[in-house]
């Protein structure tokens, strides 16, 4: 996602001191941009359609499997999540996904559940995305975990990943990391280098260079990574499977690891380095990886500049976000998607939308949005070209203009598109966390 945390709490500061956020409807549950909700969700009829072992195994045989994973280790259930993702278009459903879901909301964050999806249908998004800044402080708090003593910002992310996963959820995790030079200046805390705070667009440095092997800030970058694998331990101790999609929109500038900031043979040798380090060195066999540059893409060379090769990726994905009302995002994103496809078919890895989102002026809009159906339409496109999941990126707080799906502001009133969303929900296509199934155990047993 370019448009960073940080900017979007900058930009709602910025319009604070304009005036211009008194007066908005995110001050209001009652402001008239809001409407009354009167599609209901169908939570029953979502659990029941829940695919079946039989009806996956069923369409298992219509497809060519993964036949390689990039972790020969890998634990049984990431192995039947890798099938699951693979079959499941075949059985004419799509996962949705929402990033921070389970712990960031734009409405209701003191009321409601904990979740603007679930306030909304009942039910979490299908993927959960989580990112690596809620290990360091910037999306969780240490305020809030500092509370109960003992519970830390690991333990609060490790918890609420647990309870996203009990309830139905996939989980995703992303890193926004940031900038290694930086945090070296920084003094240590408890032994560890400080990551706290967001640099991940500071793009000086020369950073993918000396966080290698050998680089000066190597031990930087391994003090990170362990803690991700802490992170990633403690849920594969739990036997829970991880989407992990690192080094995402590689072949744009905006994050120190990407475009300009790096060459290839750097940026490859990362991308190696890291699943290496957290698979080898770390013991972490719970993640299947997913490479994820930023679209659109109208040739397979284009798509595959920096490829880290097929023995470091099990997911091809892809960012494209609709921006400024882009009428030709649909056609646009169909050309990309032919493009996977293609690559796809070679050594038959899995597609997905790993983020996708309307970004009229920053996200979703309070009211007029072109599109009120935007997300049905995304569903039929996944449809159409087999594609298991597509995810949206977070809702945080109260910020106009960086929330990219609807809300409810009280128990009977939402925003603009809640009516849509539900609907959405309510389609036998759509699959949100209590239409999942058994998905780590299906291919398993």
């Amino acid at each position: 996602m370019k448009k960073t945390y940080l900017a979007a709490c900058t930009a709602a500061l910025l319009a604070l001191g304009t005036g211009w956020a008194q007066a908005s409807p995110v001050d209001n549950p009652d402001d008239p941009a809001y409407v009354v909700k009167t599609v209901q969700a169908d939570n029953t009829k979502a659990r029941s359609e829940a695919p079946k072992q039989a009806e996956l195994a069923q369409a298992a045989s219509k497809v060519t499997l993964p036949t390689q994973m990039v972790d020969r280790h890998a634990i049984p259930e990431a192995q039947s999540l890798y099938r699951y993702l693979a079959v499941l278009p075949e059985t004419g459903r799509v996962l949705y996904g929402h990033q921070n879901d389970a712990h960031h909301k734009m409405f209701r964050i003191q009321s409601g559940t904990e979740s603007d999806t679930k306030d909304m249908t009942g039910s979490l998004s299908g993927i959960v995305g989580v990112d690596a800044l809620s290990l360091t402080g910037d999306e969780l708090h240490p305020r809030e975990a500092a509370k109960v003593p003992g519970d830390t910002l690991m333990d609060k992310l490790t918890n609420l990943s647990v309870k996203a996963v009990d309830e139905g959820a996939i989980l995703t995790l992303s890193m926004h990391m940031p900038n290694f030079a930086v945090v070296a200046k920084k003094p240590k805390v408890n032994g560890h280098y400080d990551f706290q705070g967001y640099t991940a667009g500071t793009t000086t440095g020369d950073v993918v260079k000396r966080i290698l092997p050998g680089g000066d800030l190597a031990p930087v970058f391994t003090d990170y990574l362990d803690m991700v694998a802490d992170y990633a331990l403690r849920l594969q101790a739990k036997n829970i499977p991880v989407i992990f999609r690192p080094l995402h929109e590689h072949n744009g500038s905006w994050f120190w690891w990407g475009g300009k900031n790096t060459n290839d043979e750097n940026f490859t040798a990362l991308w190696q380095f890291t699943v290496k380090y957290l698979r080898d060195t770390k013991g972490v066999h719970n993640f299947i990886y997913a490479y994820s540059p930023n679209g659109p893409f109208d040739s397979g060379a284009s798509y595959l500049d920096r490829y880290p090769g097929d023995r470091y990726v099990d997911i091809l994905g892809v960012d494209s976000y609709q921006d400024n009302r882009d009428d030709a995002y649909f056609s646009k994103l169909q050309q990309t998607l032919d493009v996977m496809h293609e690559v796809a078919k070679q050594n038959h890895k899995v597609v997905a939308l790993t983020e996708v989102g309307v970004r009229d002026g920053g996200g979703l809009a309070l009211q007029h949005n072109a599109d009120k159906d935007w997300f049905t339409h995304v569903m039929q496109l996944c449809l159409k070209n087999k594609v298991p999941y597509f995810l949206t990126w977070a809702n945080f707080e109260k910020e106009a203009h960086n929330f990219f799906e609807p809300y409810m502001t009280s128990d009977t009133k939402g925003h603009e598109m809640v009516d849509n969303f539900v609907r959405f929900y309510n389609e036998p296509a759509s699959t949100f966390a209590d239409g999942t199934g058994d998905y780590r155990h299906i291919f398993s047993k």
